[in-house]
């Protein structure tokens, strides 16, 4: 937490507010990296205000914060993002009423998730230069896991007799199953046998005291990895390939809402869109030969030509 105060130019001034806010995320039993990420963005919003004390700010402030970022190039998700952190301050913290008539949510432009070929997530999985990094990804791909997730997974976790993956308090405050690939299992037992350590969670960071390893640490990792592949890669992209090929597969769209952990079938169904096979088996209907009708020919009237 200090390290936080500090990266973020040492805003002890506002420390009891950061402190006050990260006691309002636990009551509400949202995650430490949530809240760590809301005065990630509050630290860069009170510094362009000049460090002006908390009492004193008002909606004007958030909404020129916001527009600002916006007009810098920001993207209208992340926009939001400062407003949703903003937000939780000012109504939570510091009892100062939200308007969201002043402030207002972007609207959002849909862009369907980029995927990975297969052959493409093979390629990284080889460029991998360690065996931790190499299951790292074949997890991540062949589980459709969140990097959140993954960092968290222990070692009992791995159900091999069932092929599962146990994934417990996900994104969503749920429990949840999904599947385990042979080959990821036999990457997983190469880095368990490689890496004889003591260790509470299974993937850890390579040097001494082998701490468990960060969201961070796997982002890193991935970008490295993919910049040698010639391929820009986020985790994330190894979830949305995942559930795009599950799809291309044929596997039944609740069964992959399930594996992903999603609550409502609307944030599955993008998959479909993005899904090559699935779309390139719908044929036009231009291409849809058409029965002719049976009749008579019309006749042919006085004066008509074949010209």
């Amino acid at each position: 937490y200090l390290k936080l105060l500090t990266l973020h130019g040492g805003f002890i001034m506002y420390e009891k507010y950061f402190k006050q806010l990260k006691e309002e995320c636990l009551i509400r039993n949202r995650s430490s990296r949530t809240a760590e990420a809301y005065i990630s963005n509050i630290a860069s919003f009170m510094k362009w205000t000049g460090n002006k004390p908390m009492e004193e700010l008002c909606l004007q402030d958030a909404r020129e914060f916001i527009l600002f970022k916006r007009k810098s190039g920001v993207s209208a998700t992340t926009c939001n993002f400062y407003n949703s952190s903003i937000a939780f301050l000012y109504k939570h913290v510091l009892h100062i009423p939200w308007d969201q008539d002043v402030v207002p949510r972007m609207r959002i432009d849909a862009r369907l998730p980029e995927v990975l070929s297969l052959n493409e997530v093979e390629t990284l999985i080889d460029t991998a230069s360690h065996i931790r990094n190499k299951a790292i990804i074949a997890l991540l791909y062949s589980s459709g896991l969140r990097v959140g997730e993954l960092v968290k997974l222990r070692a009992e976790d791995i159900y091999m007799s069932r092929m599962q993956v146990y994934v417990p308090k996900s994104k969503n405050h749920r429990d949840r199953w999904t599947i385990l690939s042979n080959r990821a299992l036999e990457l997983l037992k190469q880095y368990w046998r490689s890496y004889p350590v003591k260790r509470d969670y299974l993937f850890v960071s390579l040097d001494e005291p082998h701490e468990p390893l960060k969201v961070s640490g796997v982002e890193i990792m991935l970008r490295a990895v993919g910049k040698d592949a010639g391929l820009s890669v986020h985790p994330h992209t190894l979830r949305h390939s995942f559930a795009s090929h599950m799809i291309e597969q044929g596997v039944p769209i609740n069964y992959v809402q399930s594996m992903l952990g999603h609550r409502c079938l609307e944030s599955t169904q993008v998959y479909i869109h993005i899904s090559n096979q699935t779309v390139m088996g719908i044929k036009s209907p231009l291409d849809h030969p058409q029965k002719k009708k049976r009749g008579r020919k019309p006749k042919k009237k006085d004066g008509d030509s074949n010209e």
